[in-house]
């Protein structure tokens, strides 16, 4: 199963996203600050091969293109970030692709904590009425994977450590319980593979320079499925960094390349 994700930065790249997905056969690929005009290229170029999940009241911010053999449902704007439940390899995931307010906005995260505690509240809600399914968020989280909003209990509860959340499960804090979330940025992070960051961004005093932005945080029953989590810095012969950032040209951002295998899942 090969999930992408990509902040097109309003441009137009649908050529160049067709090769993506054909080159690393995709299932599933979502995408923020999306042209309509070029997501309609998209959905032309592939003649049927995918089909776009779209709310009734078309109000989302993000996108989302899936393989026509994956059935999906209950989708909604959440805050305006798309919010379905998919069938991936038979397990139902209910899926958020997110895109959350940028530091420049909201540079203490209380707006993408917010957000984050609606969309886990959401999928959380539609996890208790469809047994057997997980949670999965996928997107432009705006914020590194060590950020406050990314691992505060009553808020995205994840951790770097598979093994810590297959052990705790859940968290409990005043009478509470909150399931834990796994995150793989930094499992995979290095610079000995070329996968620093999806962002670059040295200005201020005090900086990384290369920031996990775009990311996948998942429940902890799917910790084990996740097998490779890396940001593509070439799409065949187009090179996507120059001058060890990514290229203005196409985006700002580079894609995310999620690899799955769904017979992992804990308990199946």
């Amino acid at each position: 199963m090969k999930i992408f994700f990509w902040n097109l930065k309003r441009k137009c790249l649908a050529d160049l996203i067709q090769s993506a997905l054909q080159q690393n056969d995709v299932d599933l690929a979502a995408f923020a600050e999306v042209n309509q005009t070029d997501y309609q290229k998209l959905i032309e170029l592939f003649d049927g091969q995918y089909r776009p999940v779209e709310t009734i009241d078309g109000n989302e911010k993000t996108k989302l293109l899936v393989k026509s053999s994956i059935c999906s449902q209950h989708a909604s704007a959440v805050i305006k970030n798309l919010t379905c439940t998919l069938m991936l390899d038979g397990v139902p995931v209910n899926t958020s692709i997110v895109h959350l307010p940028d530091k420049r906005n909201d540079p203490h995260g209380y707006r993408r904590e917010r957000i984050i505690k609606e969309l886990v509240i959401e999928l959380n809600t539609t996890k208790g009425a469809y047994p057997g399914s997980f949670n999965m968020l996928l997107g432009d989280f705006n914020c590194n994977p060590f950020d406050p909003e990314m691992i505060i209990i009553d808020s995205l509860n994840s951790t770097f450590f598979k093994e810590v959340a297959q052990r705790l499960k859940v968290r409990d804090s005043y009478g509470l319980s909150y399931p834990v979330m796994y995150n793989p940025a930094l499992e995979f992070l290095s610079e000995s593979n070329s996968n620093q960051g999806s962002f670059y961004w040295g200005s201020g005093d005090c900086t990384y320079y290369w920031h996990s932005l775009d990311q996948i945080v998942v429940d902890w029953q799917l910790a084990d499925c996740i097998i490779d989590c890396r940001y593509l810095r070439q799409i065949g012969d187009t090179k996507l960094i120059v001058n060890s950032k990514p290229c203005s040209k196409y985006s700002d951002h580079l894609p995310l390349l999620v690899t799955m295998e769904m017979g992992n899942c804990h308990g199946r």
